[in-house]
């Protein structure tokens, strides 16, 4: 199998990738109507959620269920971010373009993605009370902040490529 072109990786991964984000997308909406329900409707928490319980851990995750919805909104749409700039630099891939302007924005969008990502498990691992969900923690992963810093560092790659291009092409 080829690498890129017609029937290549690069197509079959951006093809993958755009049919799971069908799926994210309606993630994101509906964690985004959940979200605004709870604005609207305080007491939403009490029906969505854990079953109502006099335990004092269930009864302060009632207590700030706003956070939850927010933090899970926050990581539907930064998936979403992440899987849209990733399919659109395979698409460029797939043209034979990797190192086009436009994929240095891409690859920064896909960092600033990450890190919305790194803070929504924050969010969520501090409102959401030890023993509610099992295993639930949040440890500073520094391979996922120096993964990150290395997205981060390939746009600029990309960007000193993209330079090398340009010049390339207006040689003669």
């Amino acid at each position: 199998m080829q690498l890129i072109g017609r029937r290549s990786v690069a197509s079959v991964l951006r093809w993958v990738l755009g049919f799971v984000n069908v799926f994210v997308a309606v993630a994101v909406v509906a964690t985004g109507l959940t979200f605004l329900a709870s604005l609207i409707w305080p007491d939403l928490g009490l029906q969505i959620g854990l079953p109502e319980s006099d335990s004092p851990s269930a009864r302060l995750f009632f207590a700030n269920p706003r956070f939850t919805f927010l933090a899970a909104f926050i990581a539907t749409l930064s998936t979403w971010w992440i899987l849209n700039r990733l399919r659109r630099m395979f698409l460029a891939v797939n043209q034979g373009d990797a190192f086009e302007h436009a994929n240095v924005g891409r690859l920064q969008g896909v960092g600033v993605g990450l890190i919305g990502v790194q803070i929504s498990a924050f969010i969520l691992t501090q409102i959401v009370p030890r023993g509610v969900i099992d295993g639930l923690s949040y440890d500073l992963d520094l391979g996922s902040w120096l993964g990150i810093l290395i997205v981060f560092m390939l746009a600029e790659v990309f960007r000193q490529g993209a330079a090398m291009r340009d010049d390339q092409q207006m040689t003669v």
